[in-house]
């Protein structure tokens, strides 16, 4: 039985192992809290590396747009520019549903986005296509313009992509 399990074993360290841990070392702290209308409305842009399992890192390019709706609803529409790949667009909606909580959709998720806001970090979940689950960390730095964005993307619990991006205000 345990023969059998080294080749899988074997597998999902090269998996994890060709990721990297999550970079959010030192960007955790009590201040500034994160505020989501602070950080997604207006113009900002954001510049990435994106890392999956057995490919090339990658730089992304992100072109964002936010504002309020009347309901209250932050809405951040993307334009997303990847070397060799045709630009995509998304668009997120959140909401607070209680203090420091959030929900709302993202368009290329599979289903609904749950946030909470810890401090200067605002944690997002939610579900992809390819049965992928999406955590993202995103950290407000002392500057009050710049957002530290890691992302992690799992299959079955295996870490298989990794995103590391700054994000700045344009205005």
């Amino acid at each position: 039985m345990t023969r059998a399990l080294l080749p899988l074993l074997s597998t999902l360290m090269a998996l994890t192992g060709c990721v990297g841990a999550s970079g959010r070392a030192g960007l955790t702290s009590g201040a500034p809290t994160f505020d989501v209308a602070r950080a997604f409305v207006g113009a900002s842009v954001g510049e990435g590396r994106l890392k999956i399992a057995f490919r090339r890192t990658r730089p992304v390019h992100v072109e964002s747009s936010g504002h309020r709706a009347e309901d209250g609803t932050i809405v951040v529409d993307q334009v997303i520019t990847e070397p060799g790949r045709k630009t995509s667009t998304r668009q997120w909606r959140l909401r607070e549903v209680a203090p420091g909580r959030y929900a709302g959709s993202l368009s290329d998720a599979t289903g609904p986005v749950e946030g909470v806001v810890r401090d200067n970090c605002l944690e997002l979940r939610f579900r992809m296509k390819g049965d992928l689950t999406a955590r993202q960390w995103l950290f407000a730095m002392p500057d009050g313009r710049t957002v530290q964005n890691r992302m992690s993307i799992l299959k079955s619990g295996i870490l298989v992509a990794r995103m590391h991006e700054t994000i700045t205000r344009r205005d």
